[in-house]
């Protein structure tokens, strides 16, 4: 686009320093460039809006994919949700599965449960089950909320 303005400016200058000149032929030159300039300026206006609309819909497609994305991913949490609902026992079914303060992954604690721990299942909220787990070794209860993706029901309640 630069190269192209830069073109007509030295097409202008040309041509006004032949019409000081007097010359016809260069004149007719000039304005031949002039004109082919101006043509290609038109051409590459053009192609600047095509690629515009595409880079429009490109990104149109983008957020209709990620509005998609996201549905699935509440549609999934709302099921996993729904599978804990009546369950009042749930045991870790992930080598490793942390504790978090609020139902967010932000929210990461260090307390966590191993493979096989089971525990209490109180409520479920955004994909995440508030946990509490009694650790009989150190008579201590430890809860908070855990991902329900790392594990599975124990027991169904009627």
């Amino acid at each position: 686009m630069k190269k192209t303005l830069l073109k007509i400016s030295f097409a202008i200058l040309f041509f006004s320093m032949l019409a000081a000149c007097g010359d016809d032929k260069a004149k007719e030159l000039a304005i031949k460039e002039n004109k082919e300039n101006i043509k290609e300026t038109k051409r590459l206006e053009k192609e600047r809006i095509r690629i515009e609309k595409e880079k429009l819909a490109m990104d149109a497609e983008k957020l209709a994919m990620e509005a998609t994305k996201e549905k699935d991913r509440l549609l999934a949490l709302e099921k996993l949700e729904r599978i804990f609902q009546d369950v009042y026992d749930v045991m870790v079914s992930a080598k490793k599965t942390y504790f978090y303060d609020k139902p967010d992954f932000a929210t990461k604690r260090k307390a966590f449960l191993v493979q096989y721990d089971e525990a209490s299942i109180l409520r479920t909220r955004n994909g995440f089950g508030y946990i509490e787990y009694y650790n009989y070794q150190t008579e201590k209860t430890t809860s908070g909320w855990m991902d329900l993706t790392d594990l599975e029901p124990t027991e169904h309640g009627d």
